[in-house]
């Protein structure tokens, strides 16, 4: 009962990286904020995790494990209906930091504990490195459905319930630390992880935003369109033991990972159909690399916990590191592309076979949008509906809104061409310590 329970609650913690990645949009609109500035609610809780992590195995590992896991598990149960109850952007920044630390305590006493309950740490690693790998990977459509269903606030809600695991702190000790001196760290696979990781913030973060606000898609439609990553996963697992030697099947997955953000920043048009096959070969990439990488990077002898623990704040680095490099890039590639969709819309306006009043007034309305939309896409579809054409130009009005809309797509997707090929550029240099592990693997054999 506590093998699972302990599971969960790292695969719990760990989706807190990803999952409100498709309630972004909600909160940017919400707060009236920019991509940028809601990029930190994901930043500050990775970055937080990734600085307190080790910290926190250390305290774990020193103290009754349970005792931790217990506040920990409070602390972030708490932290999270903080959030879900947050008035602005900087109070729901700053209740992720707070999160982040409560879910830190969690994760590493949960490891401790496993550790103890399973005899070794090394024997530990299967249970939350896959209950952490399936938190990531389904946490954005989970998100994305409850914010469609219900709101982004019932993202923090329903994790709620995570409370109920605190009478399992009470049970017996779950036994003695792990004996034995602490190995020799080898920080080629954690690189590795981190870049990788840098990578995937494309997929998990740019992604969605372009979906979302770029070409209007639902969040339900989007958590739909970015589940053919964890699917492509779950589905390329017989891959693993067919794929080779383990680090030969390591640098096949980062030069899957590696091609297909590639592929998103090549787009030919604005469609969500154009994203799956980039997001299969994603996918197929992060079955055949993570698993090996975080063997790797944990090794054999583990009795302190660290090289888990260093395994994990490198993995939530590299999605630092990756949303504060192409976040502002995004940014200006959006400030650019919304000088552009003007100069359009205004070419476009004045060819439209519409009452020159008609022009002047939707004119102003598309202007006042785009004024708004500091940091962001404009959205024209409010401007159209502020004016009534007539009826005899009923038709012409609504392709030229179909235009305009269109235009706005093209340069949506545009914008994110950079910062995808920005996040392939991370993904191709994990490609480097893997061949060097690859190598010194060969060498010794």
């Amino acid at each position: 009962m506590r093998v699972p329970a302990l599971a969960l609650s790292v695969g719990v913690v760990l989706a807190d990286s990803s999952i409100v990645t498709l309630g972004l949009p909600d909160v940017m609109q919400e707060f009236d904020g920019t991509v940028f500035g809601v990029s930190w609610v994901l930043t500050a809780f990775n970055l937080v995790l990734a600085l307190a992590i080790i910290p926190a195995v250390r305290f774990a590992r020193t103290t009754a494990p349970q005792r931790g896991w217990a506040i920990g598990l409070a602390v972030f149960s708490i932290a999270s209906a903080l959030c879900a109850s947050a008035g602005s952007e900087a109070i729901l920044i700053a209740t992720r930091v707070v999160q982040a630390l409560g879910g830190a305590l969690t994760v590493a006493c949960a490891i401790e504990m496993l550790a103890r309950l399973r005899g070794s740490h090394e024997r530990a690693v299967p249970v939350w490195a896959a209950a952490g790998t399936i938190g990531v990977s389904v946490g954005p459509a989970a998100g994305g459905l409850l914010t469609e269903l219900l709101s982004w606030q019932a993202i923090f809600w329903v994790q709620l319930p995570m409370l109920l695991l605190l009478p399992l702190a009470a049970m017996r000790s779950p036994g003695p630390p792990e004996p034995g001196p602490e190995g020799q760290a080898d920080l080629r696979p954690e690189v590795a992880l981190a870049l990788l990781s840098a990578g995937l913030t494309a997929a998990l973060f740019l992604l969605v935003v372009l979906l979302t606000e770029g070409w209007a898609l639902s969040p339900l439609a989007a958590a739909a369109t970015v589940s053919a990553i964890p699917i492509a996963a779950y589905a390329a697992r017989w891959l693993i033991h067919r794929a080779g030697p383990p680090l030969s099947a390591a640098l096949a997955g980062g030069i899957a990972v590696t091609g297909g953000l590639a592929a998103l920043g090549v787009l030919p048009g604005a469609s969500w159909a154009l994203t799956l096959q980039p997001q299969i070969l994603i996918g197929v990439g992060l079955a055949l690399a993570l698993p090996v990488l975080t063997l790797a990077a944990v090794g054999g002898h583990d009795p302190h916990g660290k090289r888990a623990a260093t395994t994990i704040a490198a993995r939530h680095a590299g999605i630092v590191v990756g949303i504060v490099a192409l976040a502002p890039v995004l940014s200006w590639q959006l400030d650019t592309q919304r000088e552009r969709a003007q100069d359009s819309s205004a070419a476009l306006l004045l060819d439209a076979e519409i009452p020159t009043e008609t022009k002047v007034a939707l004119g102003e309305a598309i202007a006042e949008q785009i004024s708004k939309a500091d940091g962001r896409l404009p959205q024209v579809a409010p401007a159209f509906d502020a004016v009534t054409p007539p009826a005899e130009n009923a038709e012409a009005y609504d392709e030229l809104e179909a235009d305009v809309q269109d235009q706005i797509e093209r340069g949506a997707t545009n914008a994110f061409s950079l910062p995808f090929l920005g996040a392939a550029a991370f993904a191709l240099l994990s490609l480097i310590p893997i061949a060097r592990l690859r190598a010194t693997n060969e060498r010794d054999l």
